[in-house]
């Protein structure tokens, strides 16, 4: 049976975050060795002593599921920590999370949860806003390993949390007392799984002690990328937990590679976007400075800060968190060798920067570095970032969650050049991409309100049922982040004004509308329309026509007609593509309009395709007659993605979510790649290097065995495929891999000198011809994604899909110098090869599934390659 106060917070949690709770395990696990006797009498063995090793140990780790074998046992034994399992993980592991904190702050917690959440509240007077301050407690979020192989964070959780469970000292009476500590052992189990129980496994075997593929199903490395998307389901579950007890900061623990600081810390470097509350940054880099101070009184020497990790660009990194009051502390501690081993420089000199200057004091002095290390200065930072919290917990309280939300509550007011709101207007050509920018802008709890009548709002008319996202709201700073158009600062980035320009850690950009291919606008002043609240984000509604004589039409504007696409082929229904554009039921409809025949299967599968999409479906009473091509009943899609290649993996995603009929390619299949495929997809990050050598067999387990490499043999069998019929679709990076295997009449003229042309994750104007299939459903133009991709000169025969404009500057949103560069040159282009056919999309169109306004592209090219040039049913 639950103790009551954990019975109170399970039922918080279900209600406040929707979250999937398993109760705590209490299970009592036999072990000897030295224990601790709580204040409930009963004893908490060491960690020693548990696991039959110290935290830290050389070549030894503690794995996920003893772990957390050992934290339910500490829960059960001690009135200081709670056990919760607060999800499901992609493949189906526990996601566990811990509460510390005094006996009486868990027994309250509910209560705790509800005045952050309240304090947060822009609304409340500023005197119950102290009065709350000075009641409630602050939630500090400690996370390890949510990259899975900088596994000494979660190792040094484990003792950690054995210290507050069981020590009774002024510090941790301090820290018990004034605050409550929200420990998320890892933010990706299943990675820990997979790469602590290689590790472990392999011991004494000839394989290598790492794991060697993606330690995410879906994304690996990619996942602390993911924070205004929302496309995991382990960001979801933290973003969650975030909203529900509203930290006033939380430490990502992290580790970089060998050579760096032996620990960073903030302060950030430069970008400072301009959607971010001084109040988290400054109280960021107090955390991080607080943490060096006790590192450096410990003698813990090569901590360095700044000059590093400009995340205040972008949403995708400085994490939606940050827009809701909580300060990032990130720390960065340097990694060992094979996880577990010392790290030891060839050279014999010590490790690390050696300048000693202000952003590094004292300079690492050994030629090694342990996984015993990296457990002592993880815990030395956690120590003092908890108690920096714990000693000024209202002050975090006040400023952290109430004057975040105020300021953000009138952006206007405090950041100049903000607009009032945006409006997003009705009746959009992707009524299915308005959807999906709403559901996200939802779950990251934005007000959201529709005009109830037609209005005029910046010198532009509007119609009735257009969005409009005020940005004097609690998240308006995040509203304004996501769908502004982004101008790069160049004099603000460089710490001199000769100094070279500072480029973020991550990408230039992250507007989303333009990703997802919505206009929203932005407008400057006030204005007056009657709104309603969005109490719910729901699809467009829609009405089936009639059974119609002839067929069921589906225009092709949307990104989701591969929702269309997909499940007819799965409901075995007959699927034509229009080669050109025509007139029925009324309107005209474009090249690429799915043309279905109305039998039930096909009207009962629309219909549901319809409601889930918002996307309309016609009637004709008669066969639109234009030729076209019918689509090969349940085409074959092989995946050709790479072990440990995160784009392969994030393509994966993308295929599952529209329930593509795929499969990722092994090594077997390339003896008969024809008679297990039609298409195949080359994902960006697929070198030539990664099919002909891949995996040596020699040095991974059997499992991994699929990615071994098929020599020239298999390369070879590759372009046969091609040649003798098939198709082949290459985006990004595995654009240039095709073109090597085809011997493609194309050359990638995209310079290579930064100096001359930089476009590093940025948004660029770029042109498409609706009649060429590839681009079927494309705008005319809009923007396409760039990081620094290749680009094409056409010199045979191919024909051209989409091509930057020949004149003015291409840069949308972001980032980039020199795109003139570009003019005239083409970024997909269609083949012939023999037989088959092969698509190139130069940049990666794909990119970690953000510009989904370029999705029609791959989706139309999966399926044009082997379909039959044919007229639609009934003619």
């Amino acid at each position: 049976m639950l103790p009551r106060r954990t019975t109170c917070l399970l039922a918080a949690v279900l209600t406040s975050a929707a979250l999937v709770v398993a109760p705590v395990r209490s299970d009592a696990f036999g072990v000897g060795g030295t224990v601790t006797r709580t204040a409930q009498g009963k004893t908490i063995p060491a960690p020693k002593d548990y696991f039959g090793f110290a935290m830290g140990t050389t070549g030894r780790l503690a794995g996920f599921d003893k772990i957390k074998q050992y934290f339910s046992l500490v829960a059960g034994r001690s009135d200081r920590v709670d056990y919760q399992v607060v999800d499901q993980t992609t493949l189906g592991n526990d996601y566990p999370a811990l509460f510390v904190s005094a006996p009486k702050n868990l027994r309250n917690l509910r209560q705790i949860m509800r005045d952050n959440q309240r304090l947060a509240d822009p609304r409340v007077s500023e005197q119950e806003a102290r009065r709350l301050s000075e009641r409630s407690k602050p939630v500090y979020l400690i996370e390890g390993t949510l990259h899975s192989t900088e596994v000494g964070n979660t190792q040094a959780l484990v003792d950690i949390v054995h210290r507050f469970a069981t020590e009774k000292s002024p510090y941790t009476d301090t820290v018990l007392e004034n605050a409550v500590l929200l420990v998320i052992p890892s933010g990706n189990p299943d990675g820990q799984h997979l790469v602590v129980d290689h590790f472990n496994k392999t011991a004494g075997t000839p394989y290598k002690r790492v794991y060697p593929d993606l330690y995410h199903k879906y994304v690996g490395h990619d996942n602390n990328r993911d924070w205004f998307m929302f496309t995991q389901r382990e960001t979801r579950t933290r973003v969650r937990l975030e909203q529900t007890y509203r930290p006033v900061a939380g430490h990502y623990m992290h580790q970089a590679g060998t050579g760096g600081p032996r620990l960073w810390t903030p302060p950030y470097d430069e970008p400072l976007g301009s959607g971010v509350d001084p109040i988290t940054i400054q109280s960021a880099n107090t955390q991080g400075q607080v943490a060096a101070r006790a590192l450096t009184a410990e003698n813990k020497k090569g901590v360095g800060s700044d000059d590093a990790y400009g995340i205040f660009w972008n949403a995708d990194v400085m994490g939606y968190s940050t827009f809701i009051g909580t300060s990032l502390f990130l720390t960065e501690i340097a990694s060992a060798k094979d996880l577990a081993y010392p790290h030891t420089s060839a050279d014999g000199k010590p490790l690390g920067p050696q300048n000693k200057t202000i952003r590094m004091l004292q300079p690492y002095d050994k030629n090694s570095w342990t996984l015993e290390q990296i457990v002592a200065y993880a815990k030395t930072g956690a120590y003092a970032g908890i108690e920096n919290i714990a000693k000024n917990p209202e002050s975090w309280l006040y400023n952290n969650l109430y004057q975040v939300a105020r300021n953000g509550a009138r952006l206007p007011d405090v950041e100049p050049g903000t607009p009032e709101a945006y409006v997003i207007p009705a009746g959009q050509r992707d009524p299915y991409a308005v959807y999906e920018l709403l559901k996200i802008l939802e779950f990251g709890r934005v007000e959201i309100d529709q005009a109830r009548s037609a209005f005029t709002a910046g010198g532009k008319s509007y119609p009735a049922g257009s969005y409009v996202l005020r940005t004097r709201q609690p998240l308006g700073r995040w509203i304004h982040q996501l769908l502004q158009k982004d101008v790069y600062p160049e004099k603000a980035a460089r710490k001199c004004a000769d100094c070279p320009l500072i480029m973020p850690y991550s990408e230039t950009t992250d507007n989303v509308a333009l990703l997802l291919g919505v206009d929203a606008e932005p407008v400057e002043k006030a204005f007056s329309v009657p709104l309603q609240r969005v109490q719910r984000v729901a699809p467009q509604q829609v009405r089936m026509p009639a059974v119609p004589r002839g067929a069921y039409l589906v225009a092709p504007e949307s990104y989701g007609v591969a929702h269309v696409l997909a499940r007819l082929q799965k409901a075995g229904v007959p699927v034509f593509r229009a080669g050109e554009k025509f007139s029925a039921a009324g309107r005209t409809f474009a090249p690429g309009t799915v043309v279905v025949p109305p039998t039930p299967a096909a009207r009962r599968t629309l219909q549901e395709v319809s409601a889930a999409t918002g996307l309309p479906v016609y009637g004709s009473n008669e066969a639109p007659e234009v030729e076209g091509f019918r689509l090969k009943p349940g085409t074959r899609v092989g995946l050709i993605r790479g072990a440990n290649n995160m784009p392969g993996g994030w393509m994966t995603w993308m295929l599952d979510q529209y329930g593509v009929n795929y499969k990722v390619v092994g090594a077997d299949d390339y003896a008969d790649l024809a008679g297990r495929y039609d298409t195949i997809v080359l994902a960006d990050g697929v070198s030539k290097d990664t099919i002909v050598k891949g995996l040596d067999p020699a040095e991974h387990p059997p499992e991994f065995a699929w990615a071994r490499g098929v020599g020239d043999k298999g390369w070879d069998a590759l372009g046969d495929f091609v040649s003798d019929g098939g198709s082949l679709v290459a985006l990004g990076s595995g654009s240039e891999t095709a073109r090597e295997l085809l011997d493609l009449p194309v050359d990638n003229a995209a310079p290579t000198d930064r100096s001359k042309f930089n476009a590093p994750g940025a948004l660029l104007r770029a042109t498409y011809k609706p009649d060429v299939p590839a681009a079927w459903g494309m705008p005319e133009q809009w923007p396409v994604w760039f990081n620094r991709d290749a680009a094409y000169r056409i010199t045979g025969a191919a024909t051209a899909a989409s091509t930057y404009p020949s004149d003015g500057d291409l840069l949308a949103s972001g980032y980039a110098h020199g795109t003139e560069s570009l003019h005239g040159l083409a970024n997909v282009v269609a083949f012939e090869v023999g037989k088959g056919q092969a698509t190139l999309a130069g940049s990666e169109i794909t990119f970690r599934t953000w510009p989904r306004v370029t999705w029609p592209i791959v989706i139309n090219s999966i399926y044009h390659g082997p379909s039959e040039k044919t007229r639609p049913p009934g003619r």
